[in-house]
This record gives structure tokens, sequence and C-alpha cells, in this order.
């Protein structure tokens, strides 16, 4: 294995991918169980995932398993595996992932999905379960988009629903637990942990929800990488969850109720990242982090106990207050992004985005005056009710925020405006979920429209491309045939489909033809409020009734409060499971 390894590294593009060995890495020589923990896609977006950095921690620290990663290997890396005969190899010990013990993969979104596929054949392990056999690893899914596994439930033993943090220790019990059981019976005994769904189970499984975002959840030590990663800095959760109820966003509901990490435990911790992987940068994520009710101490704290450090905090809502806190902290202000996401506030107030027009301007105003010269604005086309009228309010929008950079700015020439377009994708447990797309056709009207009537000084637009949208709503809202498709995509050339450069389109028809459907049928096919949906063996916690309720209230253009001023009984607060604010 390490000559075929190391005969490998001289002919590829970039071998720091593939070597290992980096600060805050494990290696065990003793270990009950091994676990391999894969982000589908190339090791420098990989390694910036939270959730396979909380995990291999949680894993390697307080249990006795041993976690080790792979990522997806490039084109050249895959081609010469093949060549070589060489498996798939974990980078901790550059052993075979198929020979290990369990191996979880995150699906993240639903682009990533061939590269499931990819990795599958390239470590030697039967593609679908009931092919695999008892030296096999169990190979188990979990992230945002196992919400409906269905589409790739063939390829999955079983499947981790929610919150990973607690599920992934008990799944590690119950294996050890079930040593000298058949495969079956140990993924039988594993069905039966809480989060966990098995392909064939006829049981309605409910999301995990940790309670609390504990301290010792935090990855203090995280694997720092060998390569420049996509966000190469380090990062700290500071909420969980989102209350602000946007009706096109899946993570919202998906991720309730929000749970605020202590603003003591987020000092701390950025303390003990500091020091532990020597980053002069840290990102406080969270779905909205202006929204924690501690952000104005935790700023100030960080501030003064780390001068110079570069705090940034992304995922920030469009409010001109929201942007004074960065007066507070060294932060990069070049450029600063807002998500209008809609053009009017008619729009606006359909998807619950509760941003008016005036706090956009104000916002704009703020941000210039803070001294950015380039500012990021994000809207969506193919919003459920769009018409020509909300598209010509992006424009204006963007006319709006050069008139304002070149008022508050000292040199009116270096403002940029840019502008990103991308299409609207429904997503399962959303009040949007019984929407189909709108068509390619209509979709490139929209975008013509935007592209002949945008000005250009100043103003840069971004149109995303539609294809990779199109596949991405056929397959997020699929059911188990939409596995067929990915497959046979996959066997036709299919993967990286979240890269331009390689997405290929022909794959993904071939694809769908080979299961008698079109890409583009299935992102247009919609559901009925009482049609079954294949995700309904899913318990999000959030209920249908109340995801119905919001698709009339945007029907009718109805606000729905922020649930930190009013409870909507949206069905997620039950007994220990509440929401989590405003610890000190």
């Amino acid at each position: 294995m390490n000559e075929k390894i190391e005969s490998i590294l001289e002919r590829v593009e970039k071998p720091a991918r593939y070597i290992g060995g980096e600060v805050g890495s494990v290696v065990k020589e003793e270990y009950s169980s091994r676990l391999v923990l894969s982000y589908p896609d190339v090791y420098e977006l990989g390694i910036a995932n939270q959730a396979i950095q909380i995990l291999y921690a949680i894993v390697n620290h307080q249990t006795t398993a041993w976690a080790e990663r792979a990522y997806c290997p490039w084109t050249d890396a895959a081609a010469l595996m093949r060549e070589e005969g060489l498996p798939l190899f974990s980078l901790e010990s550059w052993q075979a992932v198929r020979n290990a013990d369990l191996w979880g993969i995150t699906m993240q979104f639903e682009l990533t999905y061939t590269n499931i596929l990819e990795m599958l054949d390239l470590a030697g392990v039967p593609l679908r379960r009931e092919e695999r056999g008892q030296g096999d690893p169990l190979v188990f899914g979990g992230g945002p988009a196992a919400a409906n596994h269905h589409p790739m439930e063939p390829f999955f033993d079983f499947f981790i629903i929610g919150d990973g943090e607690e599920v992934v220790p008990r799944v590690l019990g119950v294996y050890e637990a079930s040593r000298g059981m058949s495969r079956a019976g140990r993924i039988a005994a594993i069905g039966q942990v809480e989060g966990v769904c098995v392909p064939g189970s006829e049981k309605t499984v409910k999301r995990a929800v940790v309670s609390n975002l504990a301290y010792d959840m935090i990855p203090l030590k995280p694997v720092v990488p060998s390569l420049g990663a996509v966000h190469d800095r380090a990062a700290l959760e500071i909420t969980r969850g989102c209350t602000r109820g946007c009706r096109f966003c899946m993570a919202g509901m998906w991720y309730r109720p929000v749970r605020e990490r202590p603003a003591a435990d987020v000092c701390r911790g950025v303390a003990d990242l500091v020091a532990g992987t020597g980053y002069e940068e840290v990102s406080l994520s969270s779905l909205s982090a202006a929204d924690h009710s501690g952000i104005r101490k935790v700023l100030k704290d960080v501030a003064e106990a780390h001068p110079g450090l570069t705090v940034s905090l992304p995922s920030l809502r469009v409010d001109a207050d929201v942007f004074r806190l960065l007066t507070l902290i060294p932060s990069r202000k070049g450029s600063v992004t807002l998500a209008p996401e809609a053009g009017s506030q008619r729009l606006r107030d359909a998807i619950n985005k509760q941003v008016t027009g005036a706090d956009i301007e104000s916002a704009l105003t703020e941000a210039f005056r803070l001294g950015c010269t380039t500012v990021k604005l994000y809207f969506m086309i193919g919003l459920p009710g769009e018409t020509e009228a909300d598209l010509q309010g992006i424009i204006d929008i963007a006319v709006m925020a050069r008139r304002i950079g070149r008022q508050e700015t000292e040199r009116p020439g270096r403002t940029q405006i840019n502008v990103s377009i991308a299409s609207f994708v429904p997503k399962p447990h959303t009040p949007f979920q019984w929407y189909g797309m709108n068509s390619r056709r209509e979709l490139e009207e929209k975008q013509g429209f935007l592209r002949r009537n945008m000005p250009r000084k100043q103003i840069r637009l971004s149109l995303h491309d539609l294809a990779p949208s199109m596949v991405e709503g056929a397959v997020a809202r699929g059911g188990a045939a939409t596995a067929g498709a990915i497959e046979a995509a996959w066997r036709s050339g299919a993967r990286f489909d979240a890269w331009s450069e390689l997405f290929n389109m022909q794959a993904w028809e071939s694809g769908f033809a080979a299961i008698g459907a079109s890409v583009e049928a299935e992102a247009a096919r919609g559901f009925g409020p009482a049609d079954p949906l294949p995700w309904d063996d899913i318990d999000a916690g959030v209920t249908k009734g109340f995801l119905l309720g919001e698709m009339r209230r945007a029907e009718q253009g109805q606000l729905t409060p922020d649930c930190r001023e009013e409870c909507h009984l949206c069905g997620v607060c039950e007994d220990e499971i509440q929401m989590v604010v405003g610890a000190p």
C-alpha cells in the first residue's frame, strides 16, 4: 500500500491532499473499532466541514474507537488509483477504507451524490448494500440531505438522521457489543438507536437533536489542513438553528430549535482554538451569527483578549445595526455580503424574509460608511409567484447599492456591486416542499431579462448555471427510483457535479432516461397538499400542518414573526428539546 501511494503522489496535481499527518490528526495504536469519516469532495473542501471535525474529535477523544478520514480523490488521482489497483485509503493510517469497521459519509447536498458512488467504487466496496458481505464496512450516511435519504437508500446500510454528536457514539457502542452477529443482525441492532434509519424499515424515524451545545462538543484541536482549504481559519459554532423562518430555507427548518452556545463558552472556545491551531482568524459560525443574544459581549471580550485576531461573522442579516458590530473587532471590511433573496417587498414577504427596502438601504449605507468598497448581493429567481416586477426589483436594488456606494465612499470609482443570481430549488421539510421548480425555459427567460436590463458600469452580474440546479431539484425531492438515475449518471461519467468544469449534463440526462424520466420533468414535479411525500418516514420535529400553514401564508403574503418573539407551535419544542437562548 505505502509503495503504491508514494508512487502516485509523484504524479498527482496536489499530493498534499493525500498524505495526512496534519497538525491535529490522531493516530491510535490501540482501538476498539475503526471508523472512517468522509466528506465526498476534494480535501480542501472536506477538511473545512465542521460536522466531520466535530465527530472526529468526539470519537477520538471521548471513545475507545479510532476515527480516520478519507476524501474524494480528484480525477487525476482516481485514474492513477484504478490504473495501479490502489484502493481508497484513509489519511491517518494509509490503510484501505474497505477494511474499516464502519464508514460514515456526510450527505451535505445532492450534487455530491455521484462522488459518494465514486468513493465506494474506488474503495472496492460494492455500491449496493445487498451486495456487501460480512467483511465489508457498515456504510452509513448523515448530514442535512439525509432528511430525504430515499434517492441514496440502496447505497447505504443505515442513516443517521439529525445531530450526530450523541448518535454516533451510541452506534459505535452497539456495533462493538454485537460482535459475532451477522451483518444483518448488527444493522438491525444499530437500527434500534434513536435517530437511526435502516432502509426497508417501516418505522418513522425522529430526528436526533442535541439539547444544548456542550463545551466538550467543540473540536478544540481540529485537523489543520496541510494546504490551503476553502475556509482556512478556525471555526467555532456559536448557534445551531435559526428562528427567522424563511420559507425556502431547509437549514432553518431542519435545525430547529435554536440553541445558543453560552457567551462565556464562546470566548473560552476562541482562546482554546487559537492556542490549539495557531490560526490568526476565527469564524463564529451560525445560520445568523448576529442573532446570538450575547454577540456584542462576545465580540468585545474576544477583541480585548486577542488583539489583532481577525473575527469573521458569516451569514449576517440585512440590518445596519448588524454591520456596526464589525466596528467592535478586527475584521476584513473590504467587502460585505447581503442576501435580500428577492427583489420586491411582496416577494420578500411571501418567503418570510422579514427585510424591508429601508433595511436594505440602511445596511448598504452603513457598510459603505465602514469602508467597504465591494458589496455582494445574493438573490434567487424562480421563487413561487415571481413576476417580472420582482426581477426588476433586483435591478433596482443593485442600482441603489451603486448609488449609495458612490455617495458614501471617498473614492466612488472603486465601488463594485456583485450581484449573484441562483435558481430556487425546493427542498424537503420546508413550506415550499410541495412546489416544483420553474422550467428551464422560464429560468432562461428570467436570466435573459436580468442580463439585458442590468446596468454594467460598476455592477457585475453572475448567473448560476441552470443545469446543475435542475439536477439538484430533480434529486432533492426524489424517491427510491431516483437511485437508479444517480447510479446510471455516475456510470455515464458524472462526478464532481458541483464543479462547473466537470459537470456533465449529458450523463444526468442519460441517468434519468434510464428510469424513464427526465431531469426537467422531475425538477418541475410538484405535490398536492394531501399527497404522500417520499420523506414522510422522517419526523423532523416540524409538523406537516405547520409547513402547510406557512405555505398558505406565503400565498397570502403574510409574515410569520421570528419565533424568539412569538411561538408558532411548529412542533419542535417538546420535553427536554427547547430553545436555548440568553445563556451568559
